[in-house]
């Protein structure tokens, strides 16, 4: 019996087939910006990166000069609807920690149907734009490219 048990589990483990690594997962950099001077200054970065489910998760590093001790900062993915030029959100990402501003939302959720977004689709939606804002004013921005 024991015999017939080895030679089945044999028979399984030679049947198996090794899985071939996948492509290796994408991700997309952006630079972040503060405007509130008059003139751009680099404020940080995000990344867009691809999970192995294809969904997209995002990274947010904020520079530490535009940290802000004690604060909630609100993160959105916005885009400017055409006709009336009015910013409509894409995603809310969540609060974030503003004297960290380090943080990994995953999945990132579209606003309208509450589905994971694709990495695909956040990284071909060109002109949007991500926002870390205190309140009504816009800490730091970037544009997916």
């Amino acid at each position: 019996m024991n015999l017939v048990c080895l030679l089945g589990v044999v028979l399984l483990f030679s049947s198996c087939k090794k899985d071939d690594a996948g492509p290796a997962l994408q991700n997309e950099t952006y630079p972040l910006v503060n405007l509130s001077s008059g003139s751009s200054q680099a404020a940080g970065t995000f990344r867009i990166l691809e999970q192995s489910n294809g969904n997209a998760a995002v990274e947010i590093n904020l520079d530490q000069a535009f940290r802000i001790n004690g604060a909630r900062l609100n993160a959105v993915i916005v885009t400017t609807e055409e006709t009336s030029g009015s910013e409509l959100v894409y995603a809310n990402l969540g609060q974030i920690d503003g004297g960290s501003a380090r943080v990994l939302i995953n999945p990132v959720m579209q606003l309208s149907n509450n589905r994971a977004i694709s990495y695909d689709d956040l990284t071909s939606r060109t002109g949007y734009t991500l926002k870390l804002l205190n309140g009504a004013n816009v800490q730091a921005s970037g544009q997916i490219q």
